[in-house]
C-alpha cells in the first residue's frame, strides 16, 4: 500500500548500506557488491473507471 507522502530517508537513488554480517544477497545468480542496488521498476496506471491495473 503506497503512502500519500513518501519521503526518502537518505540520498535518493542510493541504497543504504546494511550490516555486512546481515547475510549475502544474490542478484541474477551473482554475488552483489556491498551497497549495490538490484533495481526494479513497476509503472502502474489506476483508473477510476475500472479496477484494472495497466503495467508498462
Amino acid at each position: 500500500v503506497a503512502k500519500d507522502n513518501t519521503t526518502c530517508d537518505g540520498p535518493c537513488g542510493l541504497r543504504f548500506r546494511q550490516n555486512p554480517q546481515a547475510g549475502i544477497r544474490i542478484v541474477g545468480g551473482q554475488t552483489a557488491q556491498p551497497g549495490a542496488w538490484p533495481w526494479m521498476v513497476s509503472l502502474q496506471i489506476f483508473t477510476s473507471h475500472n479496477s484494472r491495473r495497466y503495467h508498462a
